[in-house]
């Protein structure tokens, strides 16, 4: 029998560094994907869709070195660099390993969530995570060898994906994400993030946006709100705002109804879909299921990594064994 220790596939997860859920999930892939005994790191990359060229390695190198620098310099150097630099080492989950040149071979599976183009790191084995909705246009990919999953079956490409492969592997820090304040609340924060091109979003907003803070700001923000508005009606943080003790409401696209976001797959515990005292109830009244349902989900996750990394072996024809 073979145990994790024995697993000759590798895996490379090419990630751009910034705190959005997208890059947490491909951070918790490569945790996954470790947890089982598989050989998994993150390459981290800033410039997703230049093309293979000299300038392109230039650009990273040069990113990296800043990186470097950031991480083992004396504090007067790093306060050379801007503020808001510090989002790109605040890693969301540590003691991950990490790739900065990496060499791929053929038992190498690079995995390249939906908004890198092309294959720039010449990998065999190609497998394309949808964590959104995205058109890819010829060139963009190989059509004969590329394998597609998506995050959720809402974000899948029937025709990149028609068995609908799924990799869903949320990942909840449940020692980060909860409630520490349970006195009085008064502010409200807002999530924007992919809802920033919405016709409907307003040109200025009354509280404080959490997309670009680092995690425990969010959480701290998170706690001293009384209510959480997000534009964004995938993402995440709704839930954990509602963890952390919000009124967690989503602005629902125009046109569209409480039923197109919360069915039978998804039923949005501990968020309310707009403002009405129906929606606000069914939030406040449906947060110890929240609760629940995150306590089963980073086993859940586990599974659905473990299926995935089987699925590849399989797809590309590698096989498991003793080097």
């Amino acid at each position: 029998m073979i145990n994790s220790s024995d697993k000759k596939m590798k895996f490379v997860i090419v990630s751009p560094r910034n705190n959005s859920g997208g890059v947490i999930v491909l951070h918790a892939l490569c945790k996954y994907l470790t947890d089982l005994g598989y050989d998994a790191s993150i390459l981290y990359i800033r410039y997703l869709n230049k093309k293979n060229n000299l300038f392109f390695w230039y650009k990273n190198i040069a990113f990296t070195i800043k990186d470097l620098l950031m991480l083992y310099s004396k504090p007067i150097l790093s306060d050379f660099f801007s503020n808001k630099y510090r989002n790109y080492i605040d890693f969301p989950i540590k003691d991950l390993k990490r790739k900065f040149l990496p060499m791929i071979d053929e038992n190498t599976v690079v995995v390249y969530p939906e908004i890198i183009k092309g294959n720039f790191l010449k990998a065999k084995n190609v497998v394309r995570w949808l964590l959104y909705h995205h058109t890819y246009k010829d060139g963009e990919y190989d059509k004969e060898k590329d394998l597609f999953v998506c995050y959720r079956h809402v974000f899948n490409d029937l025709k990149l994906n028609p068995k609908e492969i799924t990799l869903c592997c949320p990942y909840f820090n449940l020692d980060l994400y909860k409630r520490t304040n349970f006195g009085e609340r008064r502010e409200t924060c807002y999530i924007v993030r992919k809802g920033r091109n919405r016709s409907d979003l307003p040109a200025s907003l009354d509280g404080i946006i959490i997309d670009d803070l680092l995690e425990q700001e969010k959480v701290e923000v998170f706690n001293k709100c009384k209510y959480c508005i997000s534009y964004d009606t995938e993402t995440a943080y709704s839930r954990i705002a509602a963890l952390c003790g919000c009124i967690s409401i989503i602005i629902p696209e125009p046109g569209k109804s409480v039923s197109y976001y919360r069915n039978d797959y998804d039923k949005r515990y501990g968020i309310a879909i707009g403002f009405t005292d129906t929606e606000i109830d069914y939030a406040k009244s449906t947060i110890g299921l929240l609760q629940k349902e995150h306590e089963k989900i980073n086993e859940t996750s586990k599974n659905s990594v473990k299926n995935f990394a089987e699925y590849c072996c399989k797809h590309f024809d590698n096989k498991l064994g003793k080097d």
